[in-house]
């Protein structure tokens, strides 16, 4: 958002231009509502919209609603207390007025791409415990974390969003994992990884991993399952 009208009349051409799904707002007011009845993923906004300082609100309401989204301010005058009151927010960067178009989309590229999950890990347990504790461990390491509790939901999962990694807790019984996999196997090609209730525990027919609960083994694992992935599908291209 900008409180310039030449700047919202011509930057989202350009934005538009290289892909990005563009909302413009010209007050703070304009902008609030957006940021409560919207999902962004890049807040780009000016540092003095109708007062001094007033973008820093916009970007609180933003980290606020959504703590992921990238944030950079627009300034024209850059000054010490404002990299300052920037930083305690979390803002991602800073650029100049006026600014290369180019240099501009080259730095949200870079932004958006750091920001980006890892991969997708949807999580399946019995133990509500130990579900959200492997959600807050996979996205602290940068995962986006999904977790269900039983197969309908599993599938549901699958069918809102591509899946990069299934991960079968150790609390699931065999005979659950094992209609699990086959039901997963007929709607997602991804790995699966099963997570055995001790060292060289059960295997479970189908999955591509066995792993005992160790969350240092088990990252290495989802990163490895990942890789292959990535790397099977660039080779399929």
């Amino acid at each position: 958002m900008d409180d310039e009208p030449n700047i919202r009349a011509t930057l989202p051409t350009i934005l538009k231009r290289y892909g990005f799904t563009v909302a413009v707002a010209g007050t703070v007011a304009q902008a609030l509502d957006k940021i409560k009845t919207e999902e962004f993923g890049l807040l780009l906004c000016d540092l003095n919209i109708e007062s001094e300082g007033d973008g820093f609100n916009v970007v609180r309401a933003m980290r606020e609603k959504n703590p992921d989204c990238v944030s950079i301010i627009l300034t024209g005058y850059p000054a010490l207390e404002t990299a300052v009151d920037g930083i305690h927010l979390g803002i991602d960067d800073y650029l100049m007025k006026p600014t290369n178009a180019d240099a501009l989309v080259a730095l949200l590229a870079e932004k958006l791409a750091k920001r980006a999950p890892k991969g997708r890990v949807l999580t399946v347990a019995y133990d509500e415990t130990l579900l959200q504790t492997w959600a807050l461990l996979l996205k602290a390491q940068g995962y986006d974390a999904v977790v269900s509790k039983n197969l309908e939901s599993l599938l549901q999962c699958c069918k809102e969003q591509a899946v990069d990694v299934l991960l079968l807790g150790s609390s699931v019984p065999l005979a659950d994992k094992a209609s699990m996999i086959e039901a997963f196997r007929q709607c997602c090609p991804a790995p699966i990884i099963n997570v055995t209730s001790k060292p060289n525990g059960e295997k479970t027919d189908g999955a591509d991993f066995h792993i005992a609960p160790d969350p240092e083994k088990l990252l290495q694992c989802i990163a490895e399952a990942i890789s292959r992935k990535s790397a099977a599908r660039n080779g399929a291209a």
